[in-house]
């Protein structure tokens, strides 16, 4: 990729994000209702590709609630996480719990009394190697390989961050990286297109194709479309919580119709342009 001078010294790429590029539309086009939005994490089959993460697990029909226990004020209490997932084993869905990694040792020992179906370990920014010298920092590798259920970890922003998160075994990585990072971050769109070449080279080296997560810089329906366009197969949906699932999923059929993709994988393979 061609680097662009900052100074002396100091190199750069370019990067995009969502609002920067448009999609393609194909030869085709075809009927929105013969469109379909499912995707899958490890063995869990899923209606729509929305994931929320949020102290309740009602957001989002036939998507991924996750349960923050940080934020559900839930400590490593095995018969309150049962209790606060109840619910969601009550309707069949995926009973899915969210830890910082700063906080994930204190919940791992009580999660298989937990019952739960899935973890997510998730930060502002989440490194397969986090160097500490004052306390034993969390070891991903030993975590992801040693709990009985998939694990999901982010989020990062490169290609190198992707590979080596995939490489610890999880199922799944978020990509993206917390606002609140101030100067730290790439744009979503290179984000996203980074981690699915770190994901090409990790199924091509072992044969498992690893789940991406697109989450922050998404401000419309449209930047869910662009957001699978380059290669995202579910989006994080904490900045749409309060809108209407049923309405983004909508938006995000007629946009796949109208380039005349019928799934999310083939929508992966459009083309993408970059506003001048």
């Amino acid at each position: 990729m061609t680097q662009i001078e900052i100074g002396e010294g100091k190199h750069a790429r370019r990067a995009y994000e969502l609002s920067d590029v448009s999609i393609v539309p194909s030869r085709r086009t075809r009927d929105a209702d013969d469109v379909e939005l499912d995707w899958h994490i490890d063995a869990y089959d899923l209606s729509v590709p929305f994931v929320h993460v949020g102290p309740t697990t009602e957001a989002v029909s036939g998507g991924l609630d996750v349960l923050d226990l940080d934020a559900a004020g839930i400590a490593a209490d095995a018969g309150a996480i049962r209790e606060a997932l109840a619910p969601v084993r009550d309707r069949g869905g995926v009973a899915a719990v969210a830890v910082k990694p700063s906080t994930a040792e204190a919940v791992l020992s009580v999660l298989p009394k937990a019952e739960i179906d899935l973890l997510v370990v998730l930060g502002r920014v989440v490194s397969a190697e986090h160097v500490s010298r004052t306390r034993e920092p969390l070891n991903l590798k030993r975590v992801v390989r040693h709990l009985e259920v998939p694990v999901i970890v982010g989020g990062c922003a490169s290609y190198r961050a992707a590979l080596h998160l995939m490489r610890t075994g999880a199922a799944g990585v978020i990509v993206g990286v917390d606002p609140a990072s101030r100067g730290v971050g790439v744009p979503l769109a290179t984000a996203i297109a980074d981690a699915r070449g770190a994901r090409m080279r990790h199924l091509d080296e072992t044969g498992v194709y690893v789940q991406l997560i697109a989450a922050g810089g998404l401000h419309s329906a449209a930047d869910v479309a662009k957001a699978h366009v380059c290669g995202a197969d579910a989006v994080l949906i904490n900045e749409f919580a309060r809108a209407d699932v049923a309405a983004l999923s909508g938006e995000l059929r007629r946009s796949m119709a109208t380039c005349g993709y019928g799934s999310l994988k083939e929508f992966q393979n459009a083309d993408l342009v970059v506003h001048p």
